[in-house]
């Protein structure tokens, strides 16, 4: 009744938050795609998600399938993983994000770069995202996206863009009266974020350092979930703007820097030393730098490897 198809289309429909970033995501029309959550609709006799939603609703049902999607999805990774065969296909990068915050960005940079350099092909690995320089490191991984530089020789790490991270409030929460937030504003609020610990979120390491935090951290694995419970008043989240675009434009969210300057943070794509003047990473790199973010392009980037 629900086939590897489905969980992945229901994955993508939650990472990207939108039928049609999910769509071309999976390299798929935006009406094909459509018709296939339709047919799982159709066996399943329920909906799966709530139509006209940006990001995507789901229903009880349709979260039921996201779990197992993550569940079952990395299974089926590492059992291909397991059976190809030892030597090393050619002409595939492995990708990987350790930032959240690319997904809203980075497919129209992976669609140029496959057009302009069609001999080499992006295989998206996404179930190691918090341990994927290591895996790297070890030659499960070619190419990292990530604003983190970890200091080793065997590393290279090309920049990219500077982003800037704005807390995002509901407009009716009594912060979103101020023009920028000092670290004591957030201190005991209720901080919505992905399951990482403290040591790995920006918000704790470089604005919230100086004081200790008083407040609740809720998890959640999924940004569009983070930026209903934004909109429902249940905390706020530390994401850049662009994440939040649909929400922003109608009013549902307020966006502010934290601290007069703004909080920003570097992206760098990541690679083995070696490989670093490839052809095929200069092509990536140039393509990720063409397509970064609108709201980056006015930053001044001093970013030094």
């Amino acid at each position: 009744m629900v086939e590897i198809k489905h969980l992945k289309a229901i994955q993508a429909l939650a990472d990207l938050g939108s039928v049609q970033g999910a769509a071309s995501f999976l390299c798929v029309t935006q009406s094909a795609l459509s018709h296939q959550l339709a047919q799982l609709e159709r066996r399943l006799g329920q909906q799966v998600f709530i139509r006209k939603t940006q990001p995507v609703i789901f229903t009880a049902c349709g979260q039921l399938l996201l779990d197992c999607a993550a569940k079952v999805l990395p299974q089926i990774k590492a059992l291909n993983q397991l059976l190809k065969p030892e030597s090393i296909e050619p002409g595939v990068l492995q990708l990987c994000v350790e930032c959240h915050a690319c997904f809203h960005w980075l497919m129209p940079a992976v669609r140029s770069f496959s057009s302009q350099f069609p001999q080499c092909r992006i295989d998206w690995v996404a179930e190691i995202e918090h341990q994927a320089v290591e895996k790297l490191l070890h030659g499960e991984l070619d190419v990292v996206l990530t604003s983190d530089k970890r200091p080793d020789d065997r590393l290279s790490y090309l920049p990219l863009f500077s982003m800037q991270l704005r807390a995002l409030m509901s407009p009716q929460h009594p912060l979103a009266t101020k023009g920028w937030l000092d670290p004591a504003d957030l201190q005991q609020q209720t901080l919505l974020g992905y399951p990482l610990p403290q040591s790995r979120q920006d918000v704790f390491r470089f604005f919230l350092a100086p004081l200790p935090f008083q407040g609740v951290q809720r998890q959640v694995s999924q940004a569009s979930q983070i930026l209903q419970l934004v909109a429902a008043e249940q905390g706020i989240a530390v994401l850049p703007d662009w994440m939040a675009e649909p929400f922003l434009q109608h009013g549902l969210i307020a966006s502010r820097a934290l601290g007069h300057s703004g909080l920003w943070r570097p992206m760098f794509l990541c690679c083995r030393r070696q490989q670093a003047q490839t052809q095929a990473i200069r092509q990536l790199t140039a393509a990720l730098c063409c397509h970064r973010p609108e709201s980056t392009r006015a930053a001044c980037t001093q970013m030094q490897d």
